[in-house]
């Protein structure tokens, strides 16, 4: 079972299903809820509470939504490959770089880079992030970054700004043309290339909910009810067309975890129009 992200009407259906409560009911008991509330603390815990009087079967799977340009051809690849898994495998976006002489080569701890026929040293790369290029690339031991990633709630993802930042070159292309200098890559890239929006259902079990990774499955539940029950209350008391994308969790797999197809639900082409 899993809660329907994409709209305000199919999040209130999900929870009023998993609540055996109607939609009036629900609307009247958030409204309690808030004004009752002594602080932000207090919410919560009556949120909390609320959750755990009326639900009896919490639901045991996720949408995940994931943004990112593809290159034209492969947009029919079902797999969410983790960072090192992309990088150090043949694949089109491994190879599209090739093309341009930068290749990925597995070392003892981290990934290494070698640019026309070098090894780069990222201590002595003077432009863009180079600490950033490290930590994904698994320099830090115990803090290493290739996991794949995406948002819990669909119906104002477009509004998010990092929705906006991603139509452009993925955050780690973007990086990482910026430290070897060759802009061509990225103004090719975005040429042979599609944004989309490509979404998974995946048992809550293997998600992380970011700067949750340490909640436990009952947690997990929990806190994605809380979650979507404040998404629904803020429908109801706000203008819609005034409501921003600023509080939808960010969820990530592990890092050596690539997404079987068999989780795949399907994709949609993101427009310039679509992310006013």
């Amino acid at each position: 079972m899993y809660i329907d992200t994409h709209s305000r009407e199919s999040m209130e259906e999900s929870i009023c299903s998993i609540l055996h409560m109607h939609p009036i009911e629900l609307r009247n008991q958030l409204r309690i809820i808030d004004n009752t509330s002594a602080d932000d603390d207090d919410y919560i815990h009556r949120l909390d509470l609320f959750i755990a009087e009326h639900v009896d079967t919490y639901p045991d799977e996720i949408l995940l939504f994931h943004l990112a340009r593809r290159l034209h051809g492969t947009e029919d690849s079902k797999e969410g490959r983790n960072l090192a898994d992309l990088l150090l495998t043949d694949n089109p976006f491994s190879l599209f770089l090739k093309n341009y002489n930068i290749e990925f080569i597995k070392g003892e701890q981290h990934i290494d880079v070698r640019y026309k026929g070098n090894i780069v040293d990222w201590d002595k790369c003077w432009k863009g992030n180079a600490s950033y290029m490290k930590s994904r690339l698994g320099y830090f031991k115990g803090r290493e970054d290739f996991c794949f990633n995406g948002f819990a709630m669909k119906d104002l993802l477009y509004r998010n700004s990092y929705a906006r930042e991603l139509s452009g070159v993925p955050e780690f292309l973007g990086q990482l043309i910026e430290c070897l200098q060759c802009s061509n890559v990225g103004r090719k890239y975005m040429d042979e290339s599609d944004y989309y929006c490509y979404e998974y259902r995946l048992p809550l079990s293997i998600v992380m909910f970011d700067d949750h990774d340490d909640y436990s499955d009952a947690l997990k539940q929990r806190y994605l009810l809380r979650c979507v029950l404040q998404r629904i209350y803020q429908y109801q008391i706000s203008n819609p067309r005034f409501m921003y994308d600023h509080d939808n969790p960010i969820l990530r797999l592990a890092d050596d975890y690539t997404i079987p197809s068999e989780y795949y639900v399907g994709r949609e082409i993101v427009t310039y129009d679509m992310l006013k």
